[in-house]
């Protein structure tokens, strides 16, 4: 996140470290998710330090600069069945497949006090990619449940219907994060990392 406050964006190159951790788990029925995390590796021992290394290393995503993301990928899993001339979805079933990078780094040589404030920081971006988490799975349940009541005169027809909802879908979800990243720039604002980081600490 940049002094704007956004959190969402994607890292690039070097900010990321080369191990990453898959995590396959379920949500509602009908969508399931995969997580692939990374870590920005963020240097410094110092508040001023560590902002200032966030802020001269931050990328240019698709919404700005930032400190962490998570992107979501959507993949559609459709069967269809026609009878009497209309074609309905058998089965709709969504993967969300999310890629998600958290700002760490080594605190050995931090003071307690920056330690601590490190520390409030990073919990705080973890709680907000999860809460974009679980909008974008409530994002894709909700697809999941009108989808399954789409029917068409055709089996191609329904399903480049499905593909468009989709779409609108993913489109009308990134809407929905806004509020809530607008929300939560006042909160970075004045946590510990940044206080300190103003006052040259």
């Amino acid at each position: 996140m940049d002094w704007t406050g956004r959190l969402r964006s994607g890292w690039r190159g070097g900010l990321v470290a080369l191990a990453t951790v898959v995590l396959a788990l379920p949500a509602a029925a009908g969508v399931t998710s995969s997580t692939d995390q990374h870590s920005f590796v963020v240097e410094g021992t110092t508040a001023s330090g560590l902002v200032r290394f966030m802020n001269g290393h931050a990328v240019d995503g698709d919404h700005g600069h930032a400190y962490a993301s998570i992107h979501p990928d959507y993949q559609l899993s459709l069967t269809t069945r026609e009878s009497g001339g209309i074609c309905r979805a058998a089965r709709v079933d969504v993967h969300v497949e999310f890629q998600l990078t958290l700002p760490v780094a080594d605190t050995s040589g931090m003071s307690r006090r920056v330690r601590g404030a490190w520390g409030g920081f990073a919990a705080f971006a973890r709680a907000h990619e999860n809460h974009h988490k679980s909008s974008y799975l409530g994002c894709a349940q909700n697809f999941v449940v009108q989808a399954r009541r789409q029917s068409a005169p055709s089996c191609t027809e329904l399903e480049g219907d499905l593909d468009q909802m989709l779409y609108a879908m993913k489109r009308a979800c990134e809407v929905k994060q806004r509020p809530f990243d607008q929300s939560q720039a006042r909160v970075l604002r004045n946590l510990s990392l940044f206080v300190l980081a103003r006052a040259g600490r």
